[in-house]
């Protein structure tokens, strides 16, 4: 039987990489999505796969016909990927996901699939923080028609939406409730930093978690990061045009492409670019009180993880 594979993406992980690159043409992988121009819901390969996937990762909270699941998977699914090795969904939303739907989600694939994997990657939370706001900003081109916020401000919405600031990088419960359904040999947890200092390594590890060509994973992520963030001169335009009264209030009711084109944003397929010759990507400077913050609600976790996992954590930074 084609082992099944889910890639909870992380944000800001490096994600969006391999799922164009990797994920969508690697020869022993059938991908279920989130396919790039997909005309389907959530981006799957095929109608009928999103209504597979539907009860098993996104209405958990909905009852679920497992003998129609495993049926669909075994009879439709497995003679589709019959040439590939592996079949494999990758979708951003399911690391954002309350972790009992997480549970709840695992367990009904192992039902439905028989044995599964899954796979993440992880990113040091001091250096995942900024990028998470201005992510916030960009908004998958949506949240530009929201009121604007600053870092602290929206750093204090997300403590008071969550809970708490431990729950923002909620990804030891994750990885602890994969393995603790599936076993520790169908959880292949990676780290974002070996993926910007070493990534070939970073590269064939994956490769060799999923079961495929190594090599083909490094040829067809040569040369592709997909980066997803802003640039200064964009932020820095936001930060203008919402610094008064008048340019807030002309802010808000601007329209989404009103606003794209007064901050000099453009996009091709969810590729950030810049209208200004000598950008560069925007970054946001955290300071000493809430490093320390990160740090206190996070240091557990990592330790748990270092121990467990044996994760080059320390090598990279994180907070232990």
């Amino acid at each position: 039987m084609t082992d099944i594979v889910i890639h909870i993406g992380f944000s800001k992980t490096g994600t969006t990489t391999l799922q164009r690159a990797v994920f969508e043409k690697h020869s022993q992988i059938y991908y279920l999505g989130k396919i790039q121009k997909s005309e389907h819901d959530r981006q799957c390969v095929t109608a009928d796969t999103f209504d597979f996937l539907t009860p098993l990762l996104w209405k958990t909270d909905q009852p679920v016909d497992l003998d129609a699941q495993r049926e669909f998977f075994n009879k439709t699914l497995t003679p589709r990927a019959a040439s590939a090795s592996i079949i494999l969904g990758s979708w951003e939303g399911l690391g954002q996901q309350d972790i009992s739907a997480f549970r709840t989600s695992v367990n009904r694939l192992k039902a439905a699939c028989g044995q599964c994997k899954v796979v993440m990657t992880l990113r040091n939370p001091i250096t995942r923080l900024p990028s998470l706001y201005l992510q916030h900003l960009r908004g998958n081109q949506k949240q530009l028609a929201e009121t604007y916020r600053t870092f602290d401000e929206w750093l204090e919405s997300e403590e008071t939406r969550l809970g708490s600031l431990n729950k923002v990088f909620e990804y030891r419960e994750y990885v602890e409730t994969a393995i603790d359904v599936l076993g520790a040999d169908n959880v292949g947890v990676f780290l974002y930093e070996a993926f910007d200092t070493d990534p070939e390594r970073y590269l064939q590890g994956v490769a060799d978690f999923l079961g495929i060509d190594g090599k083909e994973v490094v040829d067809l992520a040569d040369g592709e990061r997909h980066h997803t963030r802003l640039f200064d001169s964009q932020v820095k335009q936001m930060e203008t045009r919402n610094s008064t009264f008048i340019g807030r209030l002309l802010w808000r009711f601007s329209s989404v492409e009103k606003k794209k084109k007064a901050i000099g944003f453009a996009d091709q397929d969810g590729v950030i670019q810049t209208t200004v010759a000598t950008d560069k990507p925007a970054s946001v400077d955290l300071d000493p009180g809430t490093i320390q913050r990160v740090s206190n609600a996070v240091s557990a976790d990592n330790r748990w993880l270092a121990d467990n996992l044996h994760l080059e954590l320390a090598e990279y930074g994180y907070p232990l």
